[in-house]
């Protein structure tokens, strides 16, 4: 069946679309869909092996900075997306787990070899394990904003803690 509509029976109202302020703030303001949902799974379990293997990295002891910078990374990634409501993760945790990582490239400066200390891996175990859990429950929004407050603190803006929402059973 074919419909022929006639251009004078359509309201030129209709057709107009719906008016949205176009300053950049509104623009940044709407998420499309695909930010506001979880992480892609692929992308989810890549970058937790990351993190994983990086951790496994600097047990055995590494030859390259990489998986001591990768750890931080994650780290500092696990108490944004905390602070986002995604996990529970302390101040005085950050605070003792940057203490170790500190060490960790002090002595692997003078060392040539980064290596996490058998005492300090169970912490950094549950920050990556953490990490993994946020990545697949968090959105990609939430990620991208604590990617971009990672990116901005290794820029040498301070730590700035946020008001931490009350987080979403993990």
């Amino acid at each position: 069946m074919i419909v022929n509509l006639k251009r004078s029976t359509i309201d030129p109202r209709m057709s107009r679309p719906i008016p949205f302020q176009r300053s950049p703030q509104a623009t940044r303001a709407r998420l499309s869909k695909a930010q506001l949902l979880p992480i892609p799974r692929a992308v989810a379990d890549e970058l937790a092996l990351a993190a994983h293997m990086s951790l496994t990295a600097l047990r055995a002891g590494s030859p390259d900075i990489a998986p001591a910078q990768h750890i931080t990374e994650a780290m500092y990634l696990a108490k944004f997306l905390a602070e986002a409501g995604h996990g529970d993760f302390a101040d005085d945790e950050l605070l003792r787990a940057d203490r170790t990582m500190a060490a960790v490239f002090d002595a692997g400066r003078a060392s040539g070899t980064w290596t996490l200390p058998a005492e300090d891996f169970d912490r950094l175990a549950a920050i990556v394990s953490l990490y993994d859990h946020q990545l697949r429950r968090a959105s990609f929004a939430a990620l991208s904003v604590a990617s971009e407050r990672l990116e901005r603190f290794k820029a040498g803006e301070p730590y700035q803690p946020m008001h931490t929402r009350k987080s979403a059973p993990l």
